[in-house]
């Protein structure tokens, strides 16, 4: 296992505390719907995962599906990965999440008049209030798919002499094309 798997699991962990903390900020929202304080909290600090959560009610209608079908998949998914030294579960639940909050930024994209105006996504996306959450998830995701990227690329330059166990035939020349491999036990 990388020494650097607890950088990989952050991806995961950080989509889900963030989840965690809109779909609880929604559920606060439905028990006391006068509260200025958290309709501005869901408009504006998690806007993105309801944006996202517009776009999967249209082919996936069922209550808490973020949280519940996306965020703790991902996370127990990263934290086996962890637990059992299973690098493959671990840089699928990094890769997944940024995918995810790749969605979620592409869905806040299509849900949005004023980023279809603005010149770019970049000029758009440092004024609208939940910047600092779409950052923190973009910068946790991003990061945990980086260092997974680089454990796998590591382990493959660790293994490259296992290529060269690899031998021609008897009798074969090696230059010659069309001749078969086999593994050298």
């Amino acid at each position: 296992m990388s020494r650097h798997a607890r950088l990989e699991i952050i991806g995961p962990a950080i989509v889900f505390a963030a989840l965690l903390a809109a779909e609880s900020a929604a559920y606060a929202l439905d028990l006391y719907p006068s509260s200025q304080m958290l309709w501005s909290l869901n408009l504006e600090l998690f806007g993105i995962f309801q944006k996202g959560h517009y776009i999967l009610t249209a082919y996936v209608d069922i209550a808490y599906f973020q949280i519940a079908c996306i965020g703790l998949p991902l996370l127990l998914m990263g934290c086996c990965g962890l637990v059992f030294k299973r690098p493959l579960a671990l840089a699928s639940a990094s890769s997944l999440s940024f995918i995810y909050v790749t969605f979620l930024i592409s869905a806040s994209y299509v849900s949005e008049e004023a980023w279809r105006q603005a010149p770019s996504v970049v000029a758009h996306a440092a004024s609208f209030p939940g910047a600092c959450v779409t950052a923190v998830l973009v910068g946790a995701s991003l990061l945990s798919l980086v260092v997974s990227h680089m454990s796998y690329l590591r382990a493959c330059r660790a293994n490259c002499h296992d290529v060269q166990s690899l031998c021609f035939r008897d009798g074969l020349d090696p230059d010659r094309g069309g001749s078969f491999l086999r593994g050298v036990q």
